[in-house]
């Protein structure tokens, strides 16, 4: 993940803490989320790459991600557009 404001730059915008990661996992197919309310909470991470890892239950199942910045002091930043993959078994 990288700030869209500095695509050629690894670094946070000022201030972020870290990303927010949001999935929600479906059956091939699935529809996606349209927010983050319909999403599990993943992790705050402060450096990307991100790997998530899943158990062998999940295997052929989508899973979509949302990010979002997190800030020093509580505000959030705008959620990402939904990103999907197949989780792999």
């Amino acid at each position: 993940f990288m700030d869209e404001s500095t695509p050629t730059s690894r670094a946070k915008p000022a201030n972020a803490m870290g990303c927010e990661i949001y999935v929600k996992i479906t059956e091939t197919g699935g529809a996606a989320p349209k927010g983050v309310e319909e999403c599990t909470f993943v992790a705050l991470d402060t450096a990307t790459p991100y790997v998530a890892e899943y158990d062998g239950t999940h295997a052929g199942k989508t899973a979509h991600y949302i990010l979002r910045w997190a800030y020093k002091g509580g505000e959030k930043g705008p959620v990402s557009e939904v990103v999907s993959a197949t989780i792999v078994g």
